[in-house]
């Protein structure tokens, strides 16, 4: 005989609660109840970060760009404007509203150039082409120009920097360029910088009065703003490969992404620990600091946040076909990721939605 009293009790397990049925409870109001609850319950088991619970569905990003032929660098989250994707056709804008990539134009001849950065500094935007097509600025997204001569004009940009007046520029030949008049005029800081070998710059980073710098295959460089004349290296307790990509900042605490997980530095970069719990071995593709949570995916397809500055890690359930995660941003409505799809698998962007508060 089918027992409604029997089956709320096995959901309220399944539920994690406990709810008093009064013996007198009708079915039909009881079962009212059930539905209710059902409609109000979050899942237990529903992950949250930073107190915002997240949603258990990826949502794929279809529209704006062909998927079967386009390879993503990165995106970029720029507060006040939203979402950029930079990729080896071009720059694409997210158009939040419609759920769609829009294609933004940088110069007719470049229309399908390997775009590698975006970032916004002082009310401009700037674009760097990884191609050797230099830097452009631009007021509107509409109207761009070229920015920089000699070797900057032509230099294959690899990551953009602004803090306070000052925007760098980096580029393949492990060269920063310093400007303080909006890209009107550049100069080079890279000296110390090691000229030997085959390392290219990653990303830099500031933390109080030092820059830091991610150099593939060489090292990290810290230079004192206020003091400092040339760059000093760094590489203690770091893996030997010196296979290392993004650096991140959470106050004074510095962390780095490597071929084994990631890496911690509590001294301005003098020298690093593994905080890698649960990703040793793991090829970290990405590493971003937003709203004080660490975020760090794999060239496996894998992803994972820390809310203790790396002491512990939980991964985010995704499966995204063993495809490298070439970008990520964090917003306060979700979690965006470009994976880039390996041999005839498509590129998308994905994003996983917090729920809203009921």
């Amino acid at each position: 005989m089918f027992c409604i009293k029997e089956l709320f009790y096995k959901l309220a397990t399944i539920l994690s609660i406990r709810y008093y049925i009064p013996p007198i409870m009708s079915k039909l109001r009881l079962l009212f109840f059930l539905t209710v609850v059902a409609l109000f319950h979050v899942d237990g088991s529903a992950q949250t970060i930073a107190g915002k619970v997240l949603s258990k569905e990826w949502k794929t990003i279809e529209y704006g760009y062909k998927p079967d032929s386009i390879q993503i660098d990165n995106i970029y989250y720029i507060h006040g404007d939203g979402m950029f994707m930079c990729s080896n056709k071009g720059l694409y804008y997210y158009v939040d509203s419609l759920y769609r990539f829009k294609r933004i134009d940088v110069s007719p001849n470049l229309k399908n150039s390997r775009v590698s950065v975006v970032m916004k500094h002082l009310d401009y935007y700037y674009v760097g082409f990884r191609d050797g097509y230099g830097l452009f600025r631009s007021e509107d997204l509409k109207k761009w120009e070229p920015l920089g001569s000699g070797k900057l004009g032509t230099s294959k940009i690899f990551y953009l920097y602004s803090m306070d007046s000052m925007l760098f520029v980096c580029n393949w030949q492990k060269t920063i360029y310093l400007s303080h008049n909006l890209g009107k005029t550049f100069r080079g800081i890279s000296v110390g910088f090691n000229a030997l070998g085959k390392s290219y710059i990653n990303n830099i980073e500031n933390s109080e009065e030092y820059m830091f710098c991610s150099m593939h295959g060489d090292g990290v460089y810290s230079l004192n703003i206020k003091k400092g004349e040339s760059w000093e290296y760094n590489s203690k307790g770091l893996p030997e490969s010196k296979n290392i990509g993004d650096l991140a900042d959470i106050g004074k605490t510095l962390f780095i992404a490597t071929d084994n997980g990631v890496y911690r530095s509590d001294n301005k970069a003098s020298s690093w620990k593994p905080y890698n719990a649960g990703m040793e071995g793991k090829l970290i593709t990405r590493l971003i600091a937003e709203g004080g949570v660490l975020y760090a995916a794999t060239d496996k397809g894998e992803l994972f946040f820390s809310e203790d500055l790396a002491v512990t890690w939980k991964k985010i359930a995704i499966d995204f076909m063993q495809s490298p995660i070439t970008g990520i941003c964090a917003t306060d409505k979700a979690i965006f990721v470009a994976v880039n799809g390996v041999g005839d698998k498509p590129s998308y962007v994905y994003y996983l939605p917090f729920l809203k508060k009921k």
